[in-house]
């Protein structure tokens, strides 16, 4: 019986290790800033999001859902361009309504840092001299990447050069290394003891 426990005790402390080195390996990686490649997939001055707004989406439900909403005002409504889920998600960027043609959101650059995917926003106004339509229009952006747990920040430069910045938090990989870490901890702490205890009993 006591050779169960150390058994156990022996492989209890293995994944522990073995936990120490991903948290360890995966920190350090992450620390890295790493450009990460993207498409564009679709972009224009006319959508059914009418106010400024920022998605993630990673199922082909959420994507048909968005497309959905993005293509109401269009006849015939279009079917949404066909993404592989199981590798990749989709950016999009809603600027919002604005007065006139000439307005446009774009994509600037993706890269990934600490757990974070960043991605930079540009938005853009037309030149004064540009002669533009007197037509509302509303601005979007949609973009593919590899898909990844870690949550996305994107950073916003405005049309007038303001920075801002929206979160869309995920799960992290490191949260959940971190915390079968402790519960394993936890495990061989009160297995030692068990241990402790049928040694001490079994000397009686």
């Amino acid at each position: 019986m006591r050779f169960k426990y150390k058994f156990g005790l022996v492989g209890l402390l293995g994944l522990l290790v073995f936990g120490i080195a991903s948290v360890v390996i995966e920190g350090s990686q992450a620390s890295i800033e790493q450009d990460v490649n993207f498409e564009v997939v679709d972009w224009g001055d006319q959508s059914g999001y009418n106010e400024e707004t920022y998605l993630v989406v990673k199922t082909e439900a959420e994507w048909a859902e968005v497309w959905a909403k993005h293509t109401a005002p269009h006849k015939p409504a279009t079917l949404y361009p066909e993404i592989n889920f199981s590798k990749n998600m989709v950016i999009c960027a809603f600027m919002g309504k604005r007065p006139t043609t000439g307005y446009s959101i774009s994509i600037r650059r993706i890269w990934a840092k600490e757990e974070r995917i960043h991605v930079e926003i540009a938005k853009s106004a037309p030149p004064e001299n540009l002669a533009v339509g007197e037509v509302i229009t509303y601005p979007y952006v949609f973009a593919s990447l590899e898909r990844t747990d870690w949550g996305v920040i994107f950073n916003i430069t405005e049309e007038d050069g303001a920075v801002n910045e929206v979160a869309i938090p995920e799960f992290s990989v490191a949260a959940f290394i971190l915390t079968a870490f402790m519960v394993l901890s936890a495990a061989v702490i009160a297995l030692t003891r068990k241990i402790q205890r049928n040694d001490h009993n079994f000397v009686r």
